[in-house]
């Protein structure tokens, strides 16, 4: 009898441990373990390790092309960075993401970054097709998750389409990870890469706002269905 109590025990803190886990992990994840913290401007940064200087700049040319957004809100400068280092840590913190470059959370807006290399203003989520991009771009376009949901509500990523919310976000970002060149080869090859997705969403956001005068609201407007 005491032996299955004790089993139950142990069943009943791993249940508590992981609940704990998971609730950090989805609404707290800067808790869970990031060692090494600094701050880059108005943005703390939690890392897996070690943080060189050259963060500044990277956050730095980040918020300048945030700051340009007709829907720009200082407040998305101050919310947190966490750089996973790619593991086991970003697939947790990530939720299953999978290859994408970064993610914005929903609830409290930390950005989790999977791994880069500061120093070289770079992410990879390995894919075999485009997959890598620039740090300063993948900040930048997790920023503008935030502004397009303070701007249209945080149910925004419901309302509206993936191509006009992931298009405006590289489009703020200056750009994804394919240039035209690669793009018109990926098209010529066949190729069914989510890259080629988010190229051409860009591409349309940037020639519906050359037609609108500029208009991010009119944008958004036009896109969302009904």
């Amino acid at each position: 009898m005491d032996g299955k109590r004790t089993l139950w025990i142990l069943v009943a803190l791993l249940v508590v441990a992981a609940g704990l886990y998971l609730s950090a992990s989805l609404f707290f994840p800067r808790l869970l373990f990031f060692p090494y913290r600094a701050m880059a401007g108005e943005t703390p940064i939690y890392s897996s390790t070690p943080i060189p200087p050259e963060i500044d700049d990277v956050v730095a040319r980040a918020d300048a092309r945030v700051r340009e957004s007709a829907i720009f809100a200082p407040g998305v400068l101050r919310r947190p960075i966490l750089l996973t280092a790619g593991g086991a840590r970003w697939r947790i913190l990530s939720l299953g993401a999978g290859t994408s470059f970064g993610l914005t959370r929903s609830l409290g807006g930390s950005i989790v970054i999977n791994r880069s290399s500061v120093a070289g203003d770079r992410v990879w989520n390995g894919s075999t097709v485009a997959g890598s991009r620039a740090l300063t771009g993948v900040i930048a376009h997790e920023r503008t998750h935030l502004l397009i949901r303070g701007r249209f509500g945080p149910l925004a990523d419901g309302q509206y389409p993936v191509w006009v919310r992931e298009g405006y976000c590289d489009y703020v970002a200056g750009g994804g990870t394919l240039s035209d060149a690669e793009a018109a080869r990926l098209r010529t090859a066949g190729s069914r890469s989510l890259a080629l997705f988010y190229y051409d969403s860009r591409r349309r956001v940037e020639q519906t706002l050359r037609d609108n005068g500029g208009s991010v609201d009119a944008l958004f407007a036009s896109a969302r269905p009904g």
